[in-house]
């Protein structure tokens, strides 16, 4: 063979055929006709040429029906239109350009990198485009696949910044609700050993009650036993009596210091307040507590600021509290001691106030006891020998009833051997009007009290007789009945000018005679006082509401029971 002839024709298509490369020749015509294709075209692309030439290009490779979203032959065309326009090559970037299966069944995806060259005549008219294309699928799934591992990746490492940010978080609160129950062991620790230092000072309690009972229980036997031994000695019967007397009234106070500390801590103390004069008050506490402070040899001065004390208040509680603070400063001072009663005036923010101080020279308060010193059951005596006496609960009502008065309560000392000052704050009302001296609603005039008659209607024979002869020997003329059915019936037959009722009688109580006896003609002429052991504001209702007058409280103080009786509507006891 001559090496110098020309390839003859026959040979190009076979050479272009083996071309190592994908290749199409199209017809620069309006359908872009397959008229020539290389062995690796055919496989990149899964055809025969059978199947293709011949073909308009984008009937051969339609596009993918299931990607919508796909615009490679839009992209394609575009790109041969530039080159049958300006007859220069065009290089189109990386296409997804799926191929139908040999099977005939959907399409396989495939990425190209195409580019679109025109072959030109010698007079230079455009007669053929040359479509080549490299099939990149491997290096582009490679490429997603990178894509996806990086995306994952960072997917990995933002979830490892939350998952640390999440981390650090519960630390944070794991941090949080440990100091939390820290605090929560810190506040319970607390709560328990103030639970301890209560339930000791109610161990105290119980204690100091106990031998608080037992002194004054010792004395009324020991004088009744006396007085059956000493028979007719006036003198030492009147000293036994004297003795008795003043046990009763030891034990009427414990009882009613009791009482009223627990009305306080559950709120059923109701005030009874009325216009009146904070001197008159301090005169009558002063007078109550006279023969303790005489008892003990103390001095007393008082000194009272010139001003207005008005003020609208309970004065039997406000006695109660100053009593109770004269009666502390008397137990506490030694014999030969001093206690001033300082009362004043101050103006605090436009507002009138009274201010009261007891001062003694006695004792003191320790330090580890002035905080707490109006807490219940707190005691600075805790000696055996309980020389002053006292149950603790006298400071907590002083602080709870002036409070409810509007008012304020203050401890000072400097500790044992240096005496203690209480200064109390009111408020005052120096508009407020004194109630006149007038004869009060339901007074029996003085010329009738001899005379005046008393039905006593009570059950316990016992306490029926003493009162009974009680009442006699302030000149009353009495009749004792033990039955709310003989109470009534006496009623309707004789009008007793006053009736003492028990509450608690068995079968009609007392409030059911009260109820009764205001349905008597004329019954509202009868004076009736309820009697019983039930104290409060409630019982005090339920006895107004059962037409009674007076509510009385036994024991009731003999040497004020006239006072009582002879005294307009109103509680007393």
């Amino acid at each position: 063979m001559n090496r110098t002839s020309p390839i003859p024709a026959a040979h190009f298509e076979s050479i272009f055929a083996a071309s190592p490369s994908s290749l199409l020749i199209l017809l620069p015509n309006e359908d872009l006709t397959i008229v020539g294709v290389t062995n690796d075209y055919l496989r990149d692309t899964l055809t025969t040429r059978e199947q293709i030439l011949g073909k308009p290009v984008f009937e051969a490779f339609p596009d993918n029906p299931h990607t919508p979203e796909a615009n490679s032959t839009r992209n394609l065309r575009a790109s041969l239109a530039r080159v049958v326009a300006t007859k220069s090559s065009d290089a189109m970037a990386v296409q997804r350009y799926d191929v139908p299966r040999r099977d005939g069944f959907g399409f396989e995806q495939r990425y190209w990198s195409p580019v679109n060259t025109p072959v030109l005549s010698p007079d230079g008219d455009l007669v053929y485009i040359i479509h080549r294309v490299e099939n990149v699928t491997d290096y582009m799934r490679l490429r997603e696949e990178n894509e996806a591992r990086r995306k994952r990746s960072a997917e990995l490492s933002e979830q490892n910044e939350k998952m640390e940010a999440e981390i650090l978080q519960r630390g944070l609160e794991l941090d949080a609700k440990n100091s939390e129950l820290r605090q929560a062991n810190e506040t319970l620790m607390q709560y328990a050993r103030a639970a301890r230092d209560e339930a000791q000072r109610k161990d105290e309690f119980v204690a100091m009650l106990a031998h608080e009972l037992r002194n004054p229980l010792a004395g009324i036997s020991t004088a009744l036993e006396l007085l059956g031994i000493t028979g007719h000695d006036s003198a030492k019967a009147t000293e036994l009596h004297e003795v008795c007397f003043r046990q009763l009234g030891n034990l009427t106070r414990l009882v009613d210091d009791l009482l009223d500390v627990s009305r306080v801590s559950r709120g059923t103390v109701y005030l009874r307040k009325e216009p009146l004069d904070l001197r008159d008050v301090l005169d009558n506490a002063l007078h109550t507590v006279r023969g303790l402070l005489d008892e003990r040899g103390l001095t007393v001065s008082t000194s009272i600021a010139p001003g207005t004390y008005r003020m609208c208040a309970d004065s039997t509680r406000l006695e109660q509290v100053l009593s109770n603070l004269l009666s502390n400063a008397a137990k506490f001072t030694e014999a030969g001691g001093q206690v001033t009663v300082v009362l004043s005036n101050e103006t605090r923010e436009n507002e009138a106030w009274g201010v009261l101080q007891v001062k003694d020279n006695g004792r003191g308060i320790p330090p580890d006891k002035l905080s707490n010193i109006f807490e219940l059951f707190v005691q600075v005596d805790t000696e055996i020998d309980r020389a002053r006496g006292g149950l603790g609960i006298g400071l907590t009502l002083v602080q709870k009833l002036i409070e409810m008065h509007g008012g304020e309560v203050r401890a000072e000392s400097r500790g044992i051997g240096f005496g203690s000052t209480f200064t109390v704050r009111l408020p005052l009302d120096v508009h407020v009007a004194l109630p006149g001296q007038g004869t009060l609603r339901g007074t029996l005039p003085r010329e009738k009290l001899a005379s005046a008659r008393v039905l006593l209607i009570e059950d316990n024979v016992d306490a029926r007789e003493t009162l009974k002869t009680l009442l006699q020997t302030y000149g009353y003329v009495v009749e004792a009945v033990e039955s709310g059915e003989e109470g009534l019936r006496r009623m309707r037959e004789q009008r007793p000018d006053i009736a003492i009722v028990d509450i608690g009688l068995p079968g009609l109580d007392g409030f059911e005679v009260a109820r009764r006896a205001r349905l008597l003609p004329d019954a509202g002429e009868i004076k009736l006082v309820a009697l019983s052991g039930y104290s409060g504001t409630d019982t005090e209702r339920k006895a107004a509401a059962a037409g009674f007058n007076l509510h009385l409280v036994k024991p009731v103080n003999p040497v004020e029971l006239p006072r009582i009786l002879t005294k307009g509507t109103g509680g007393s006891g």
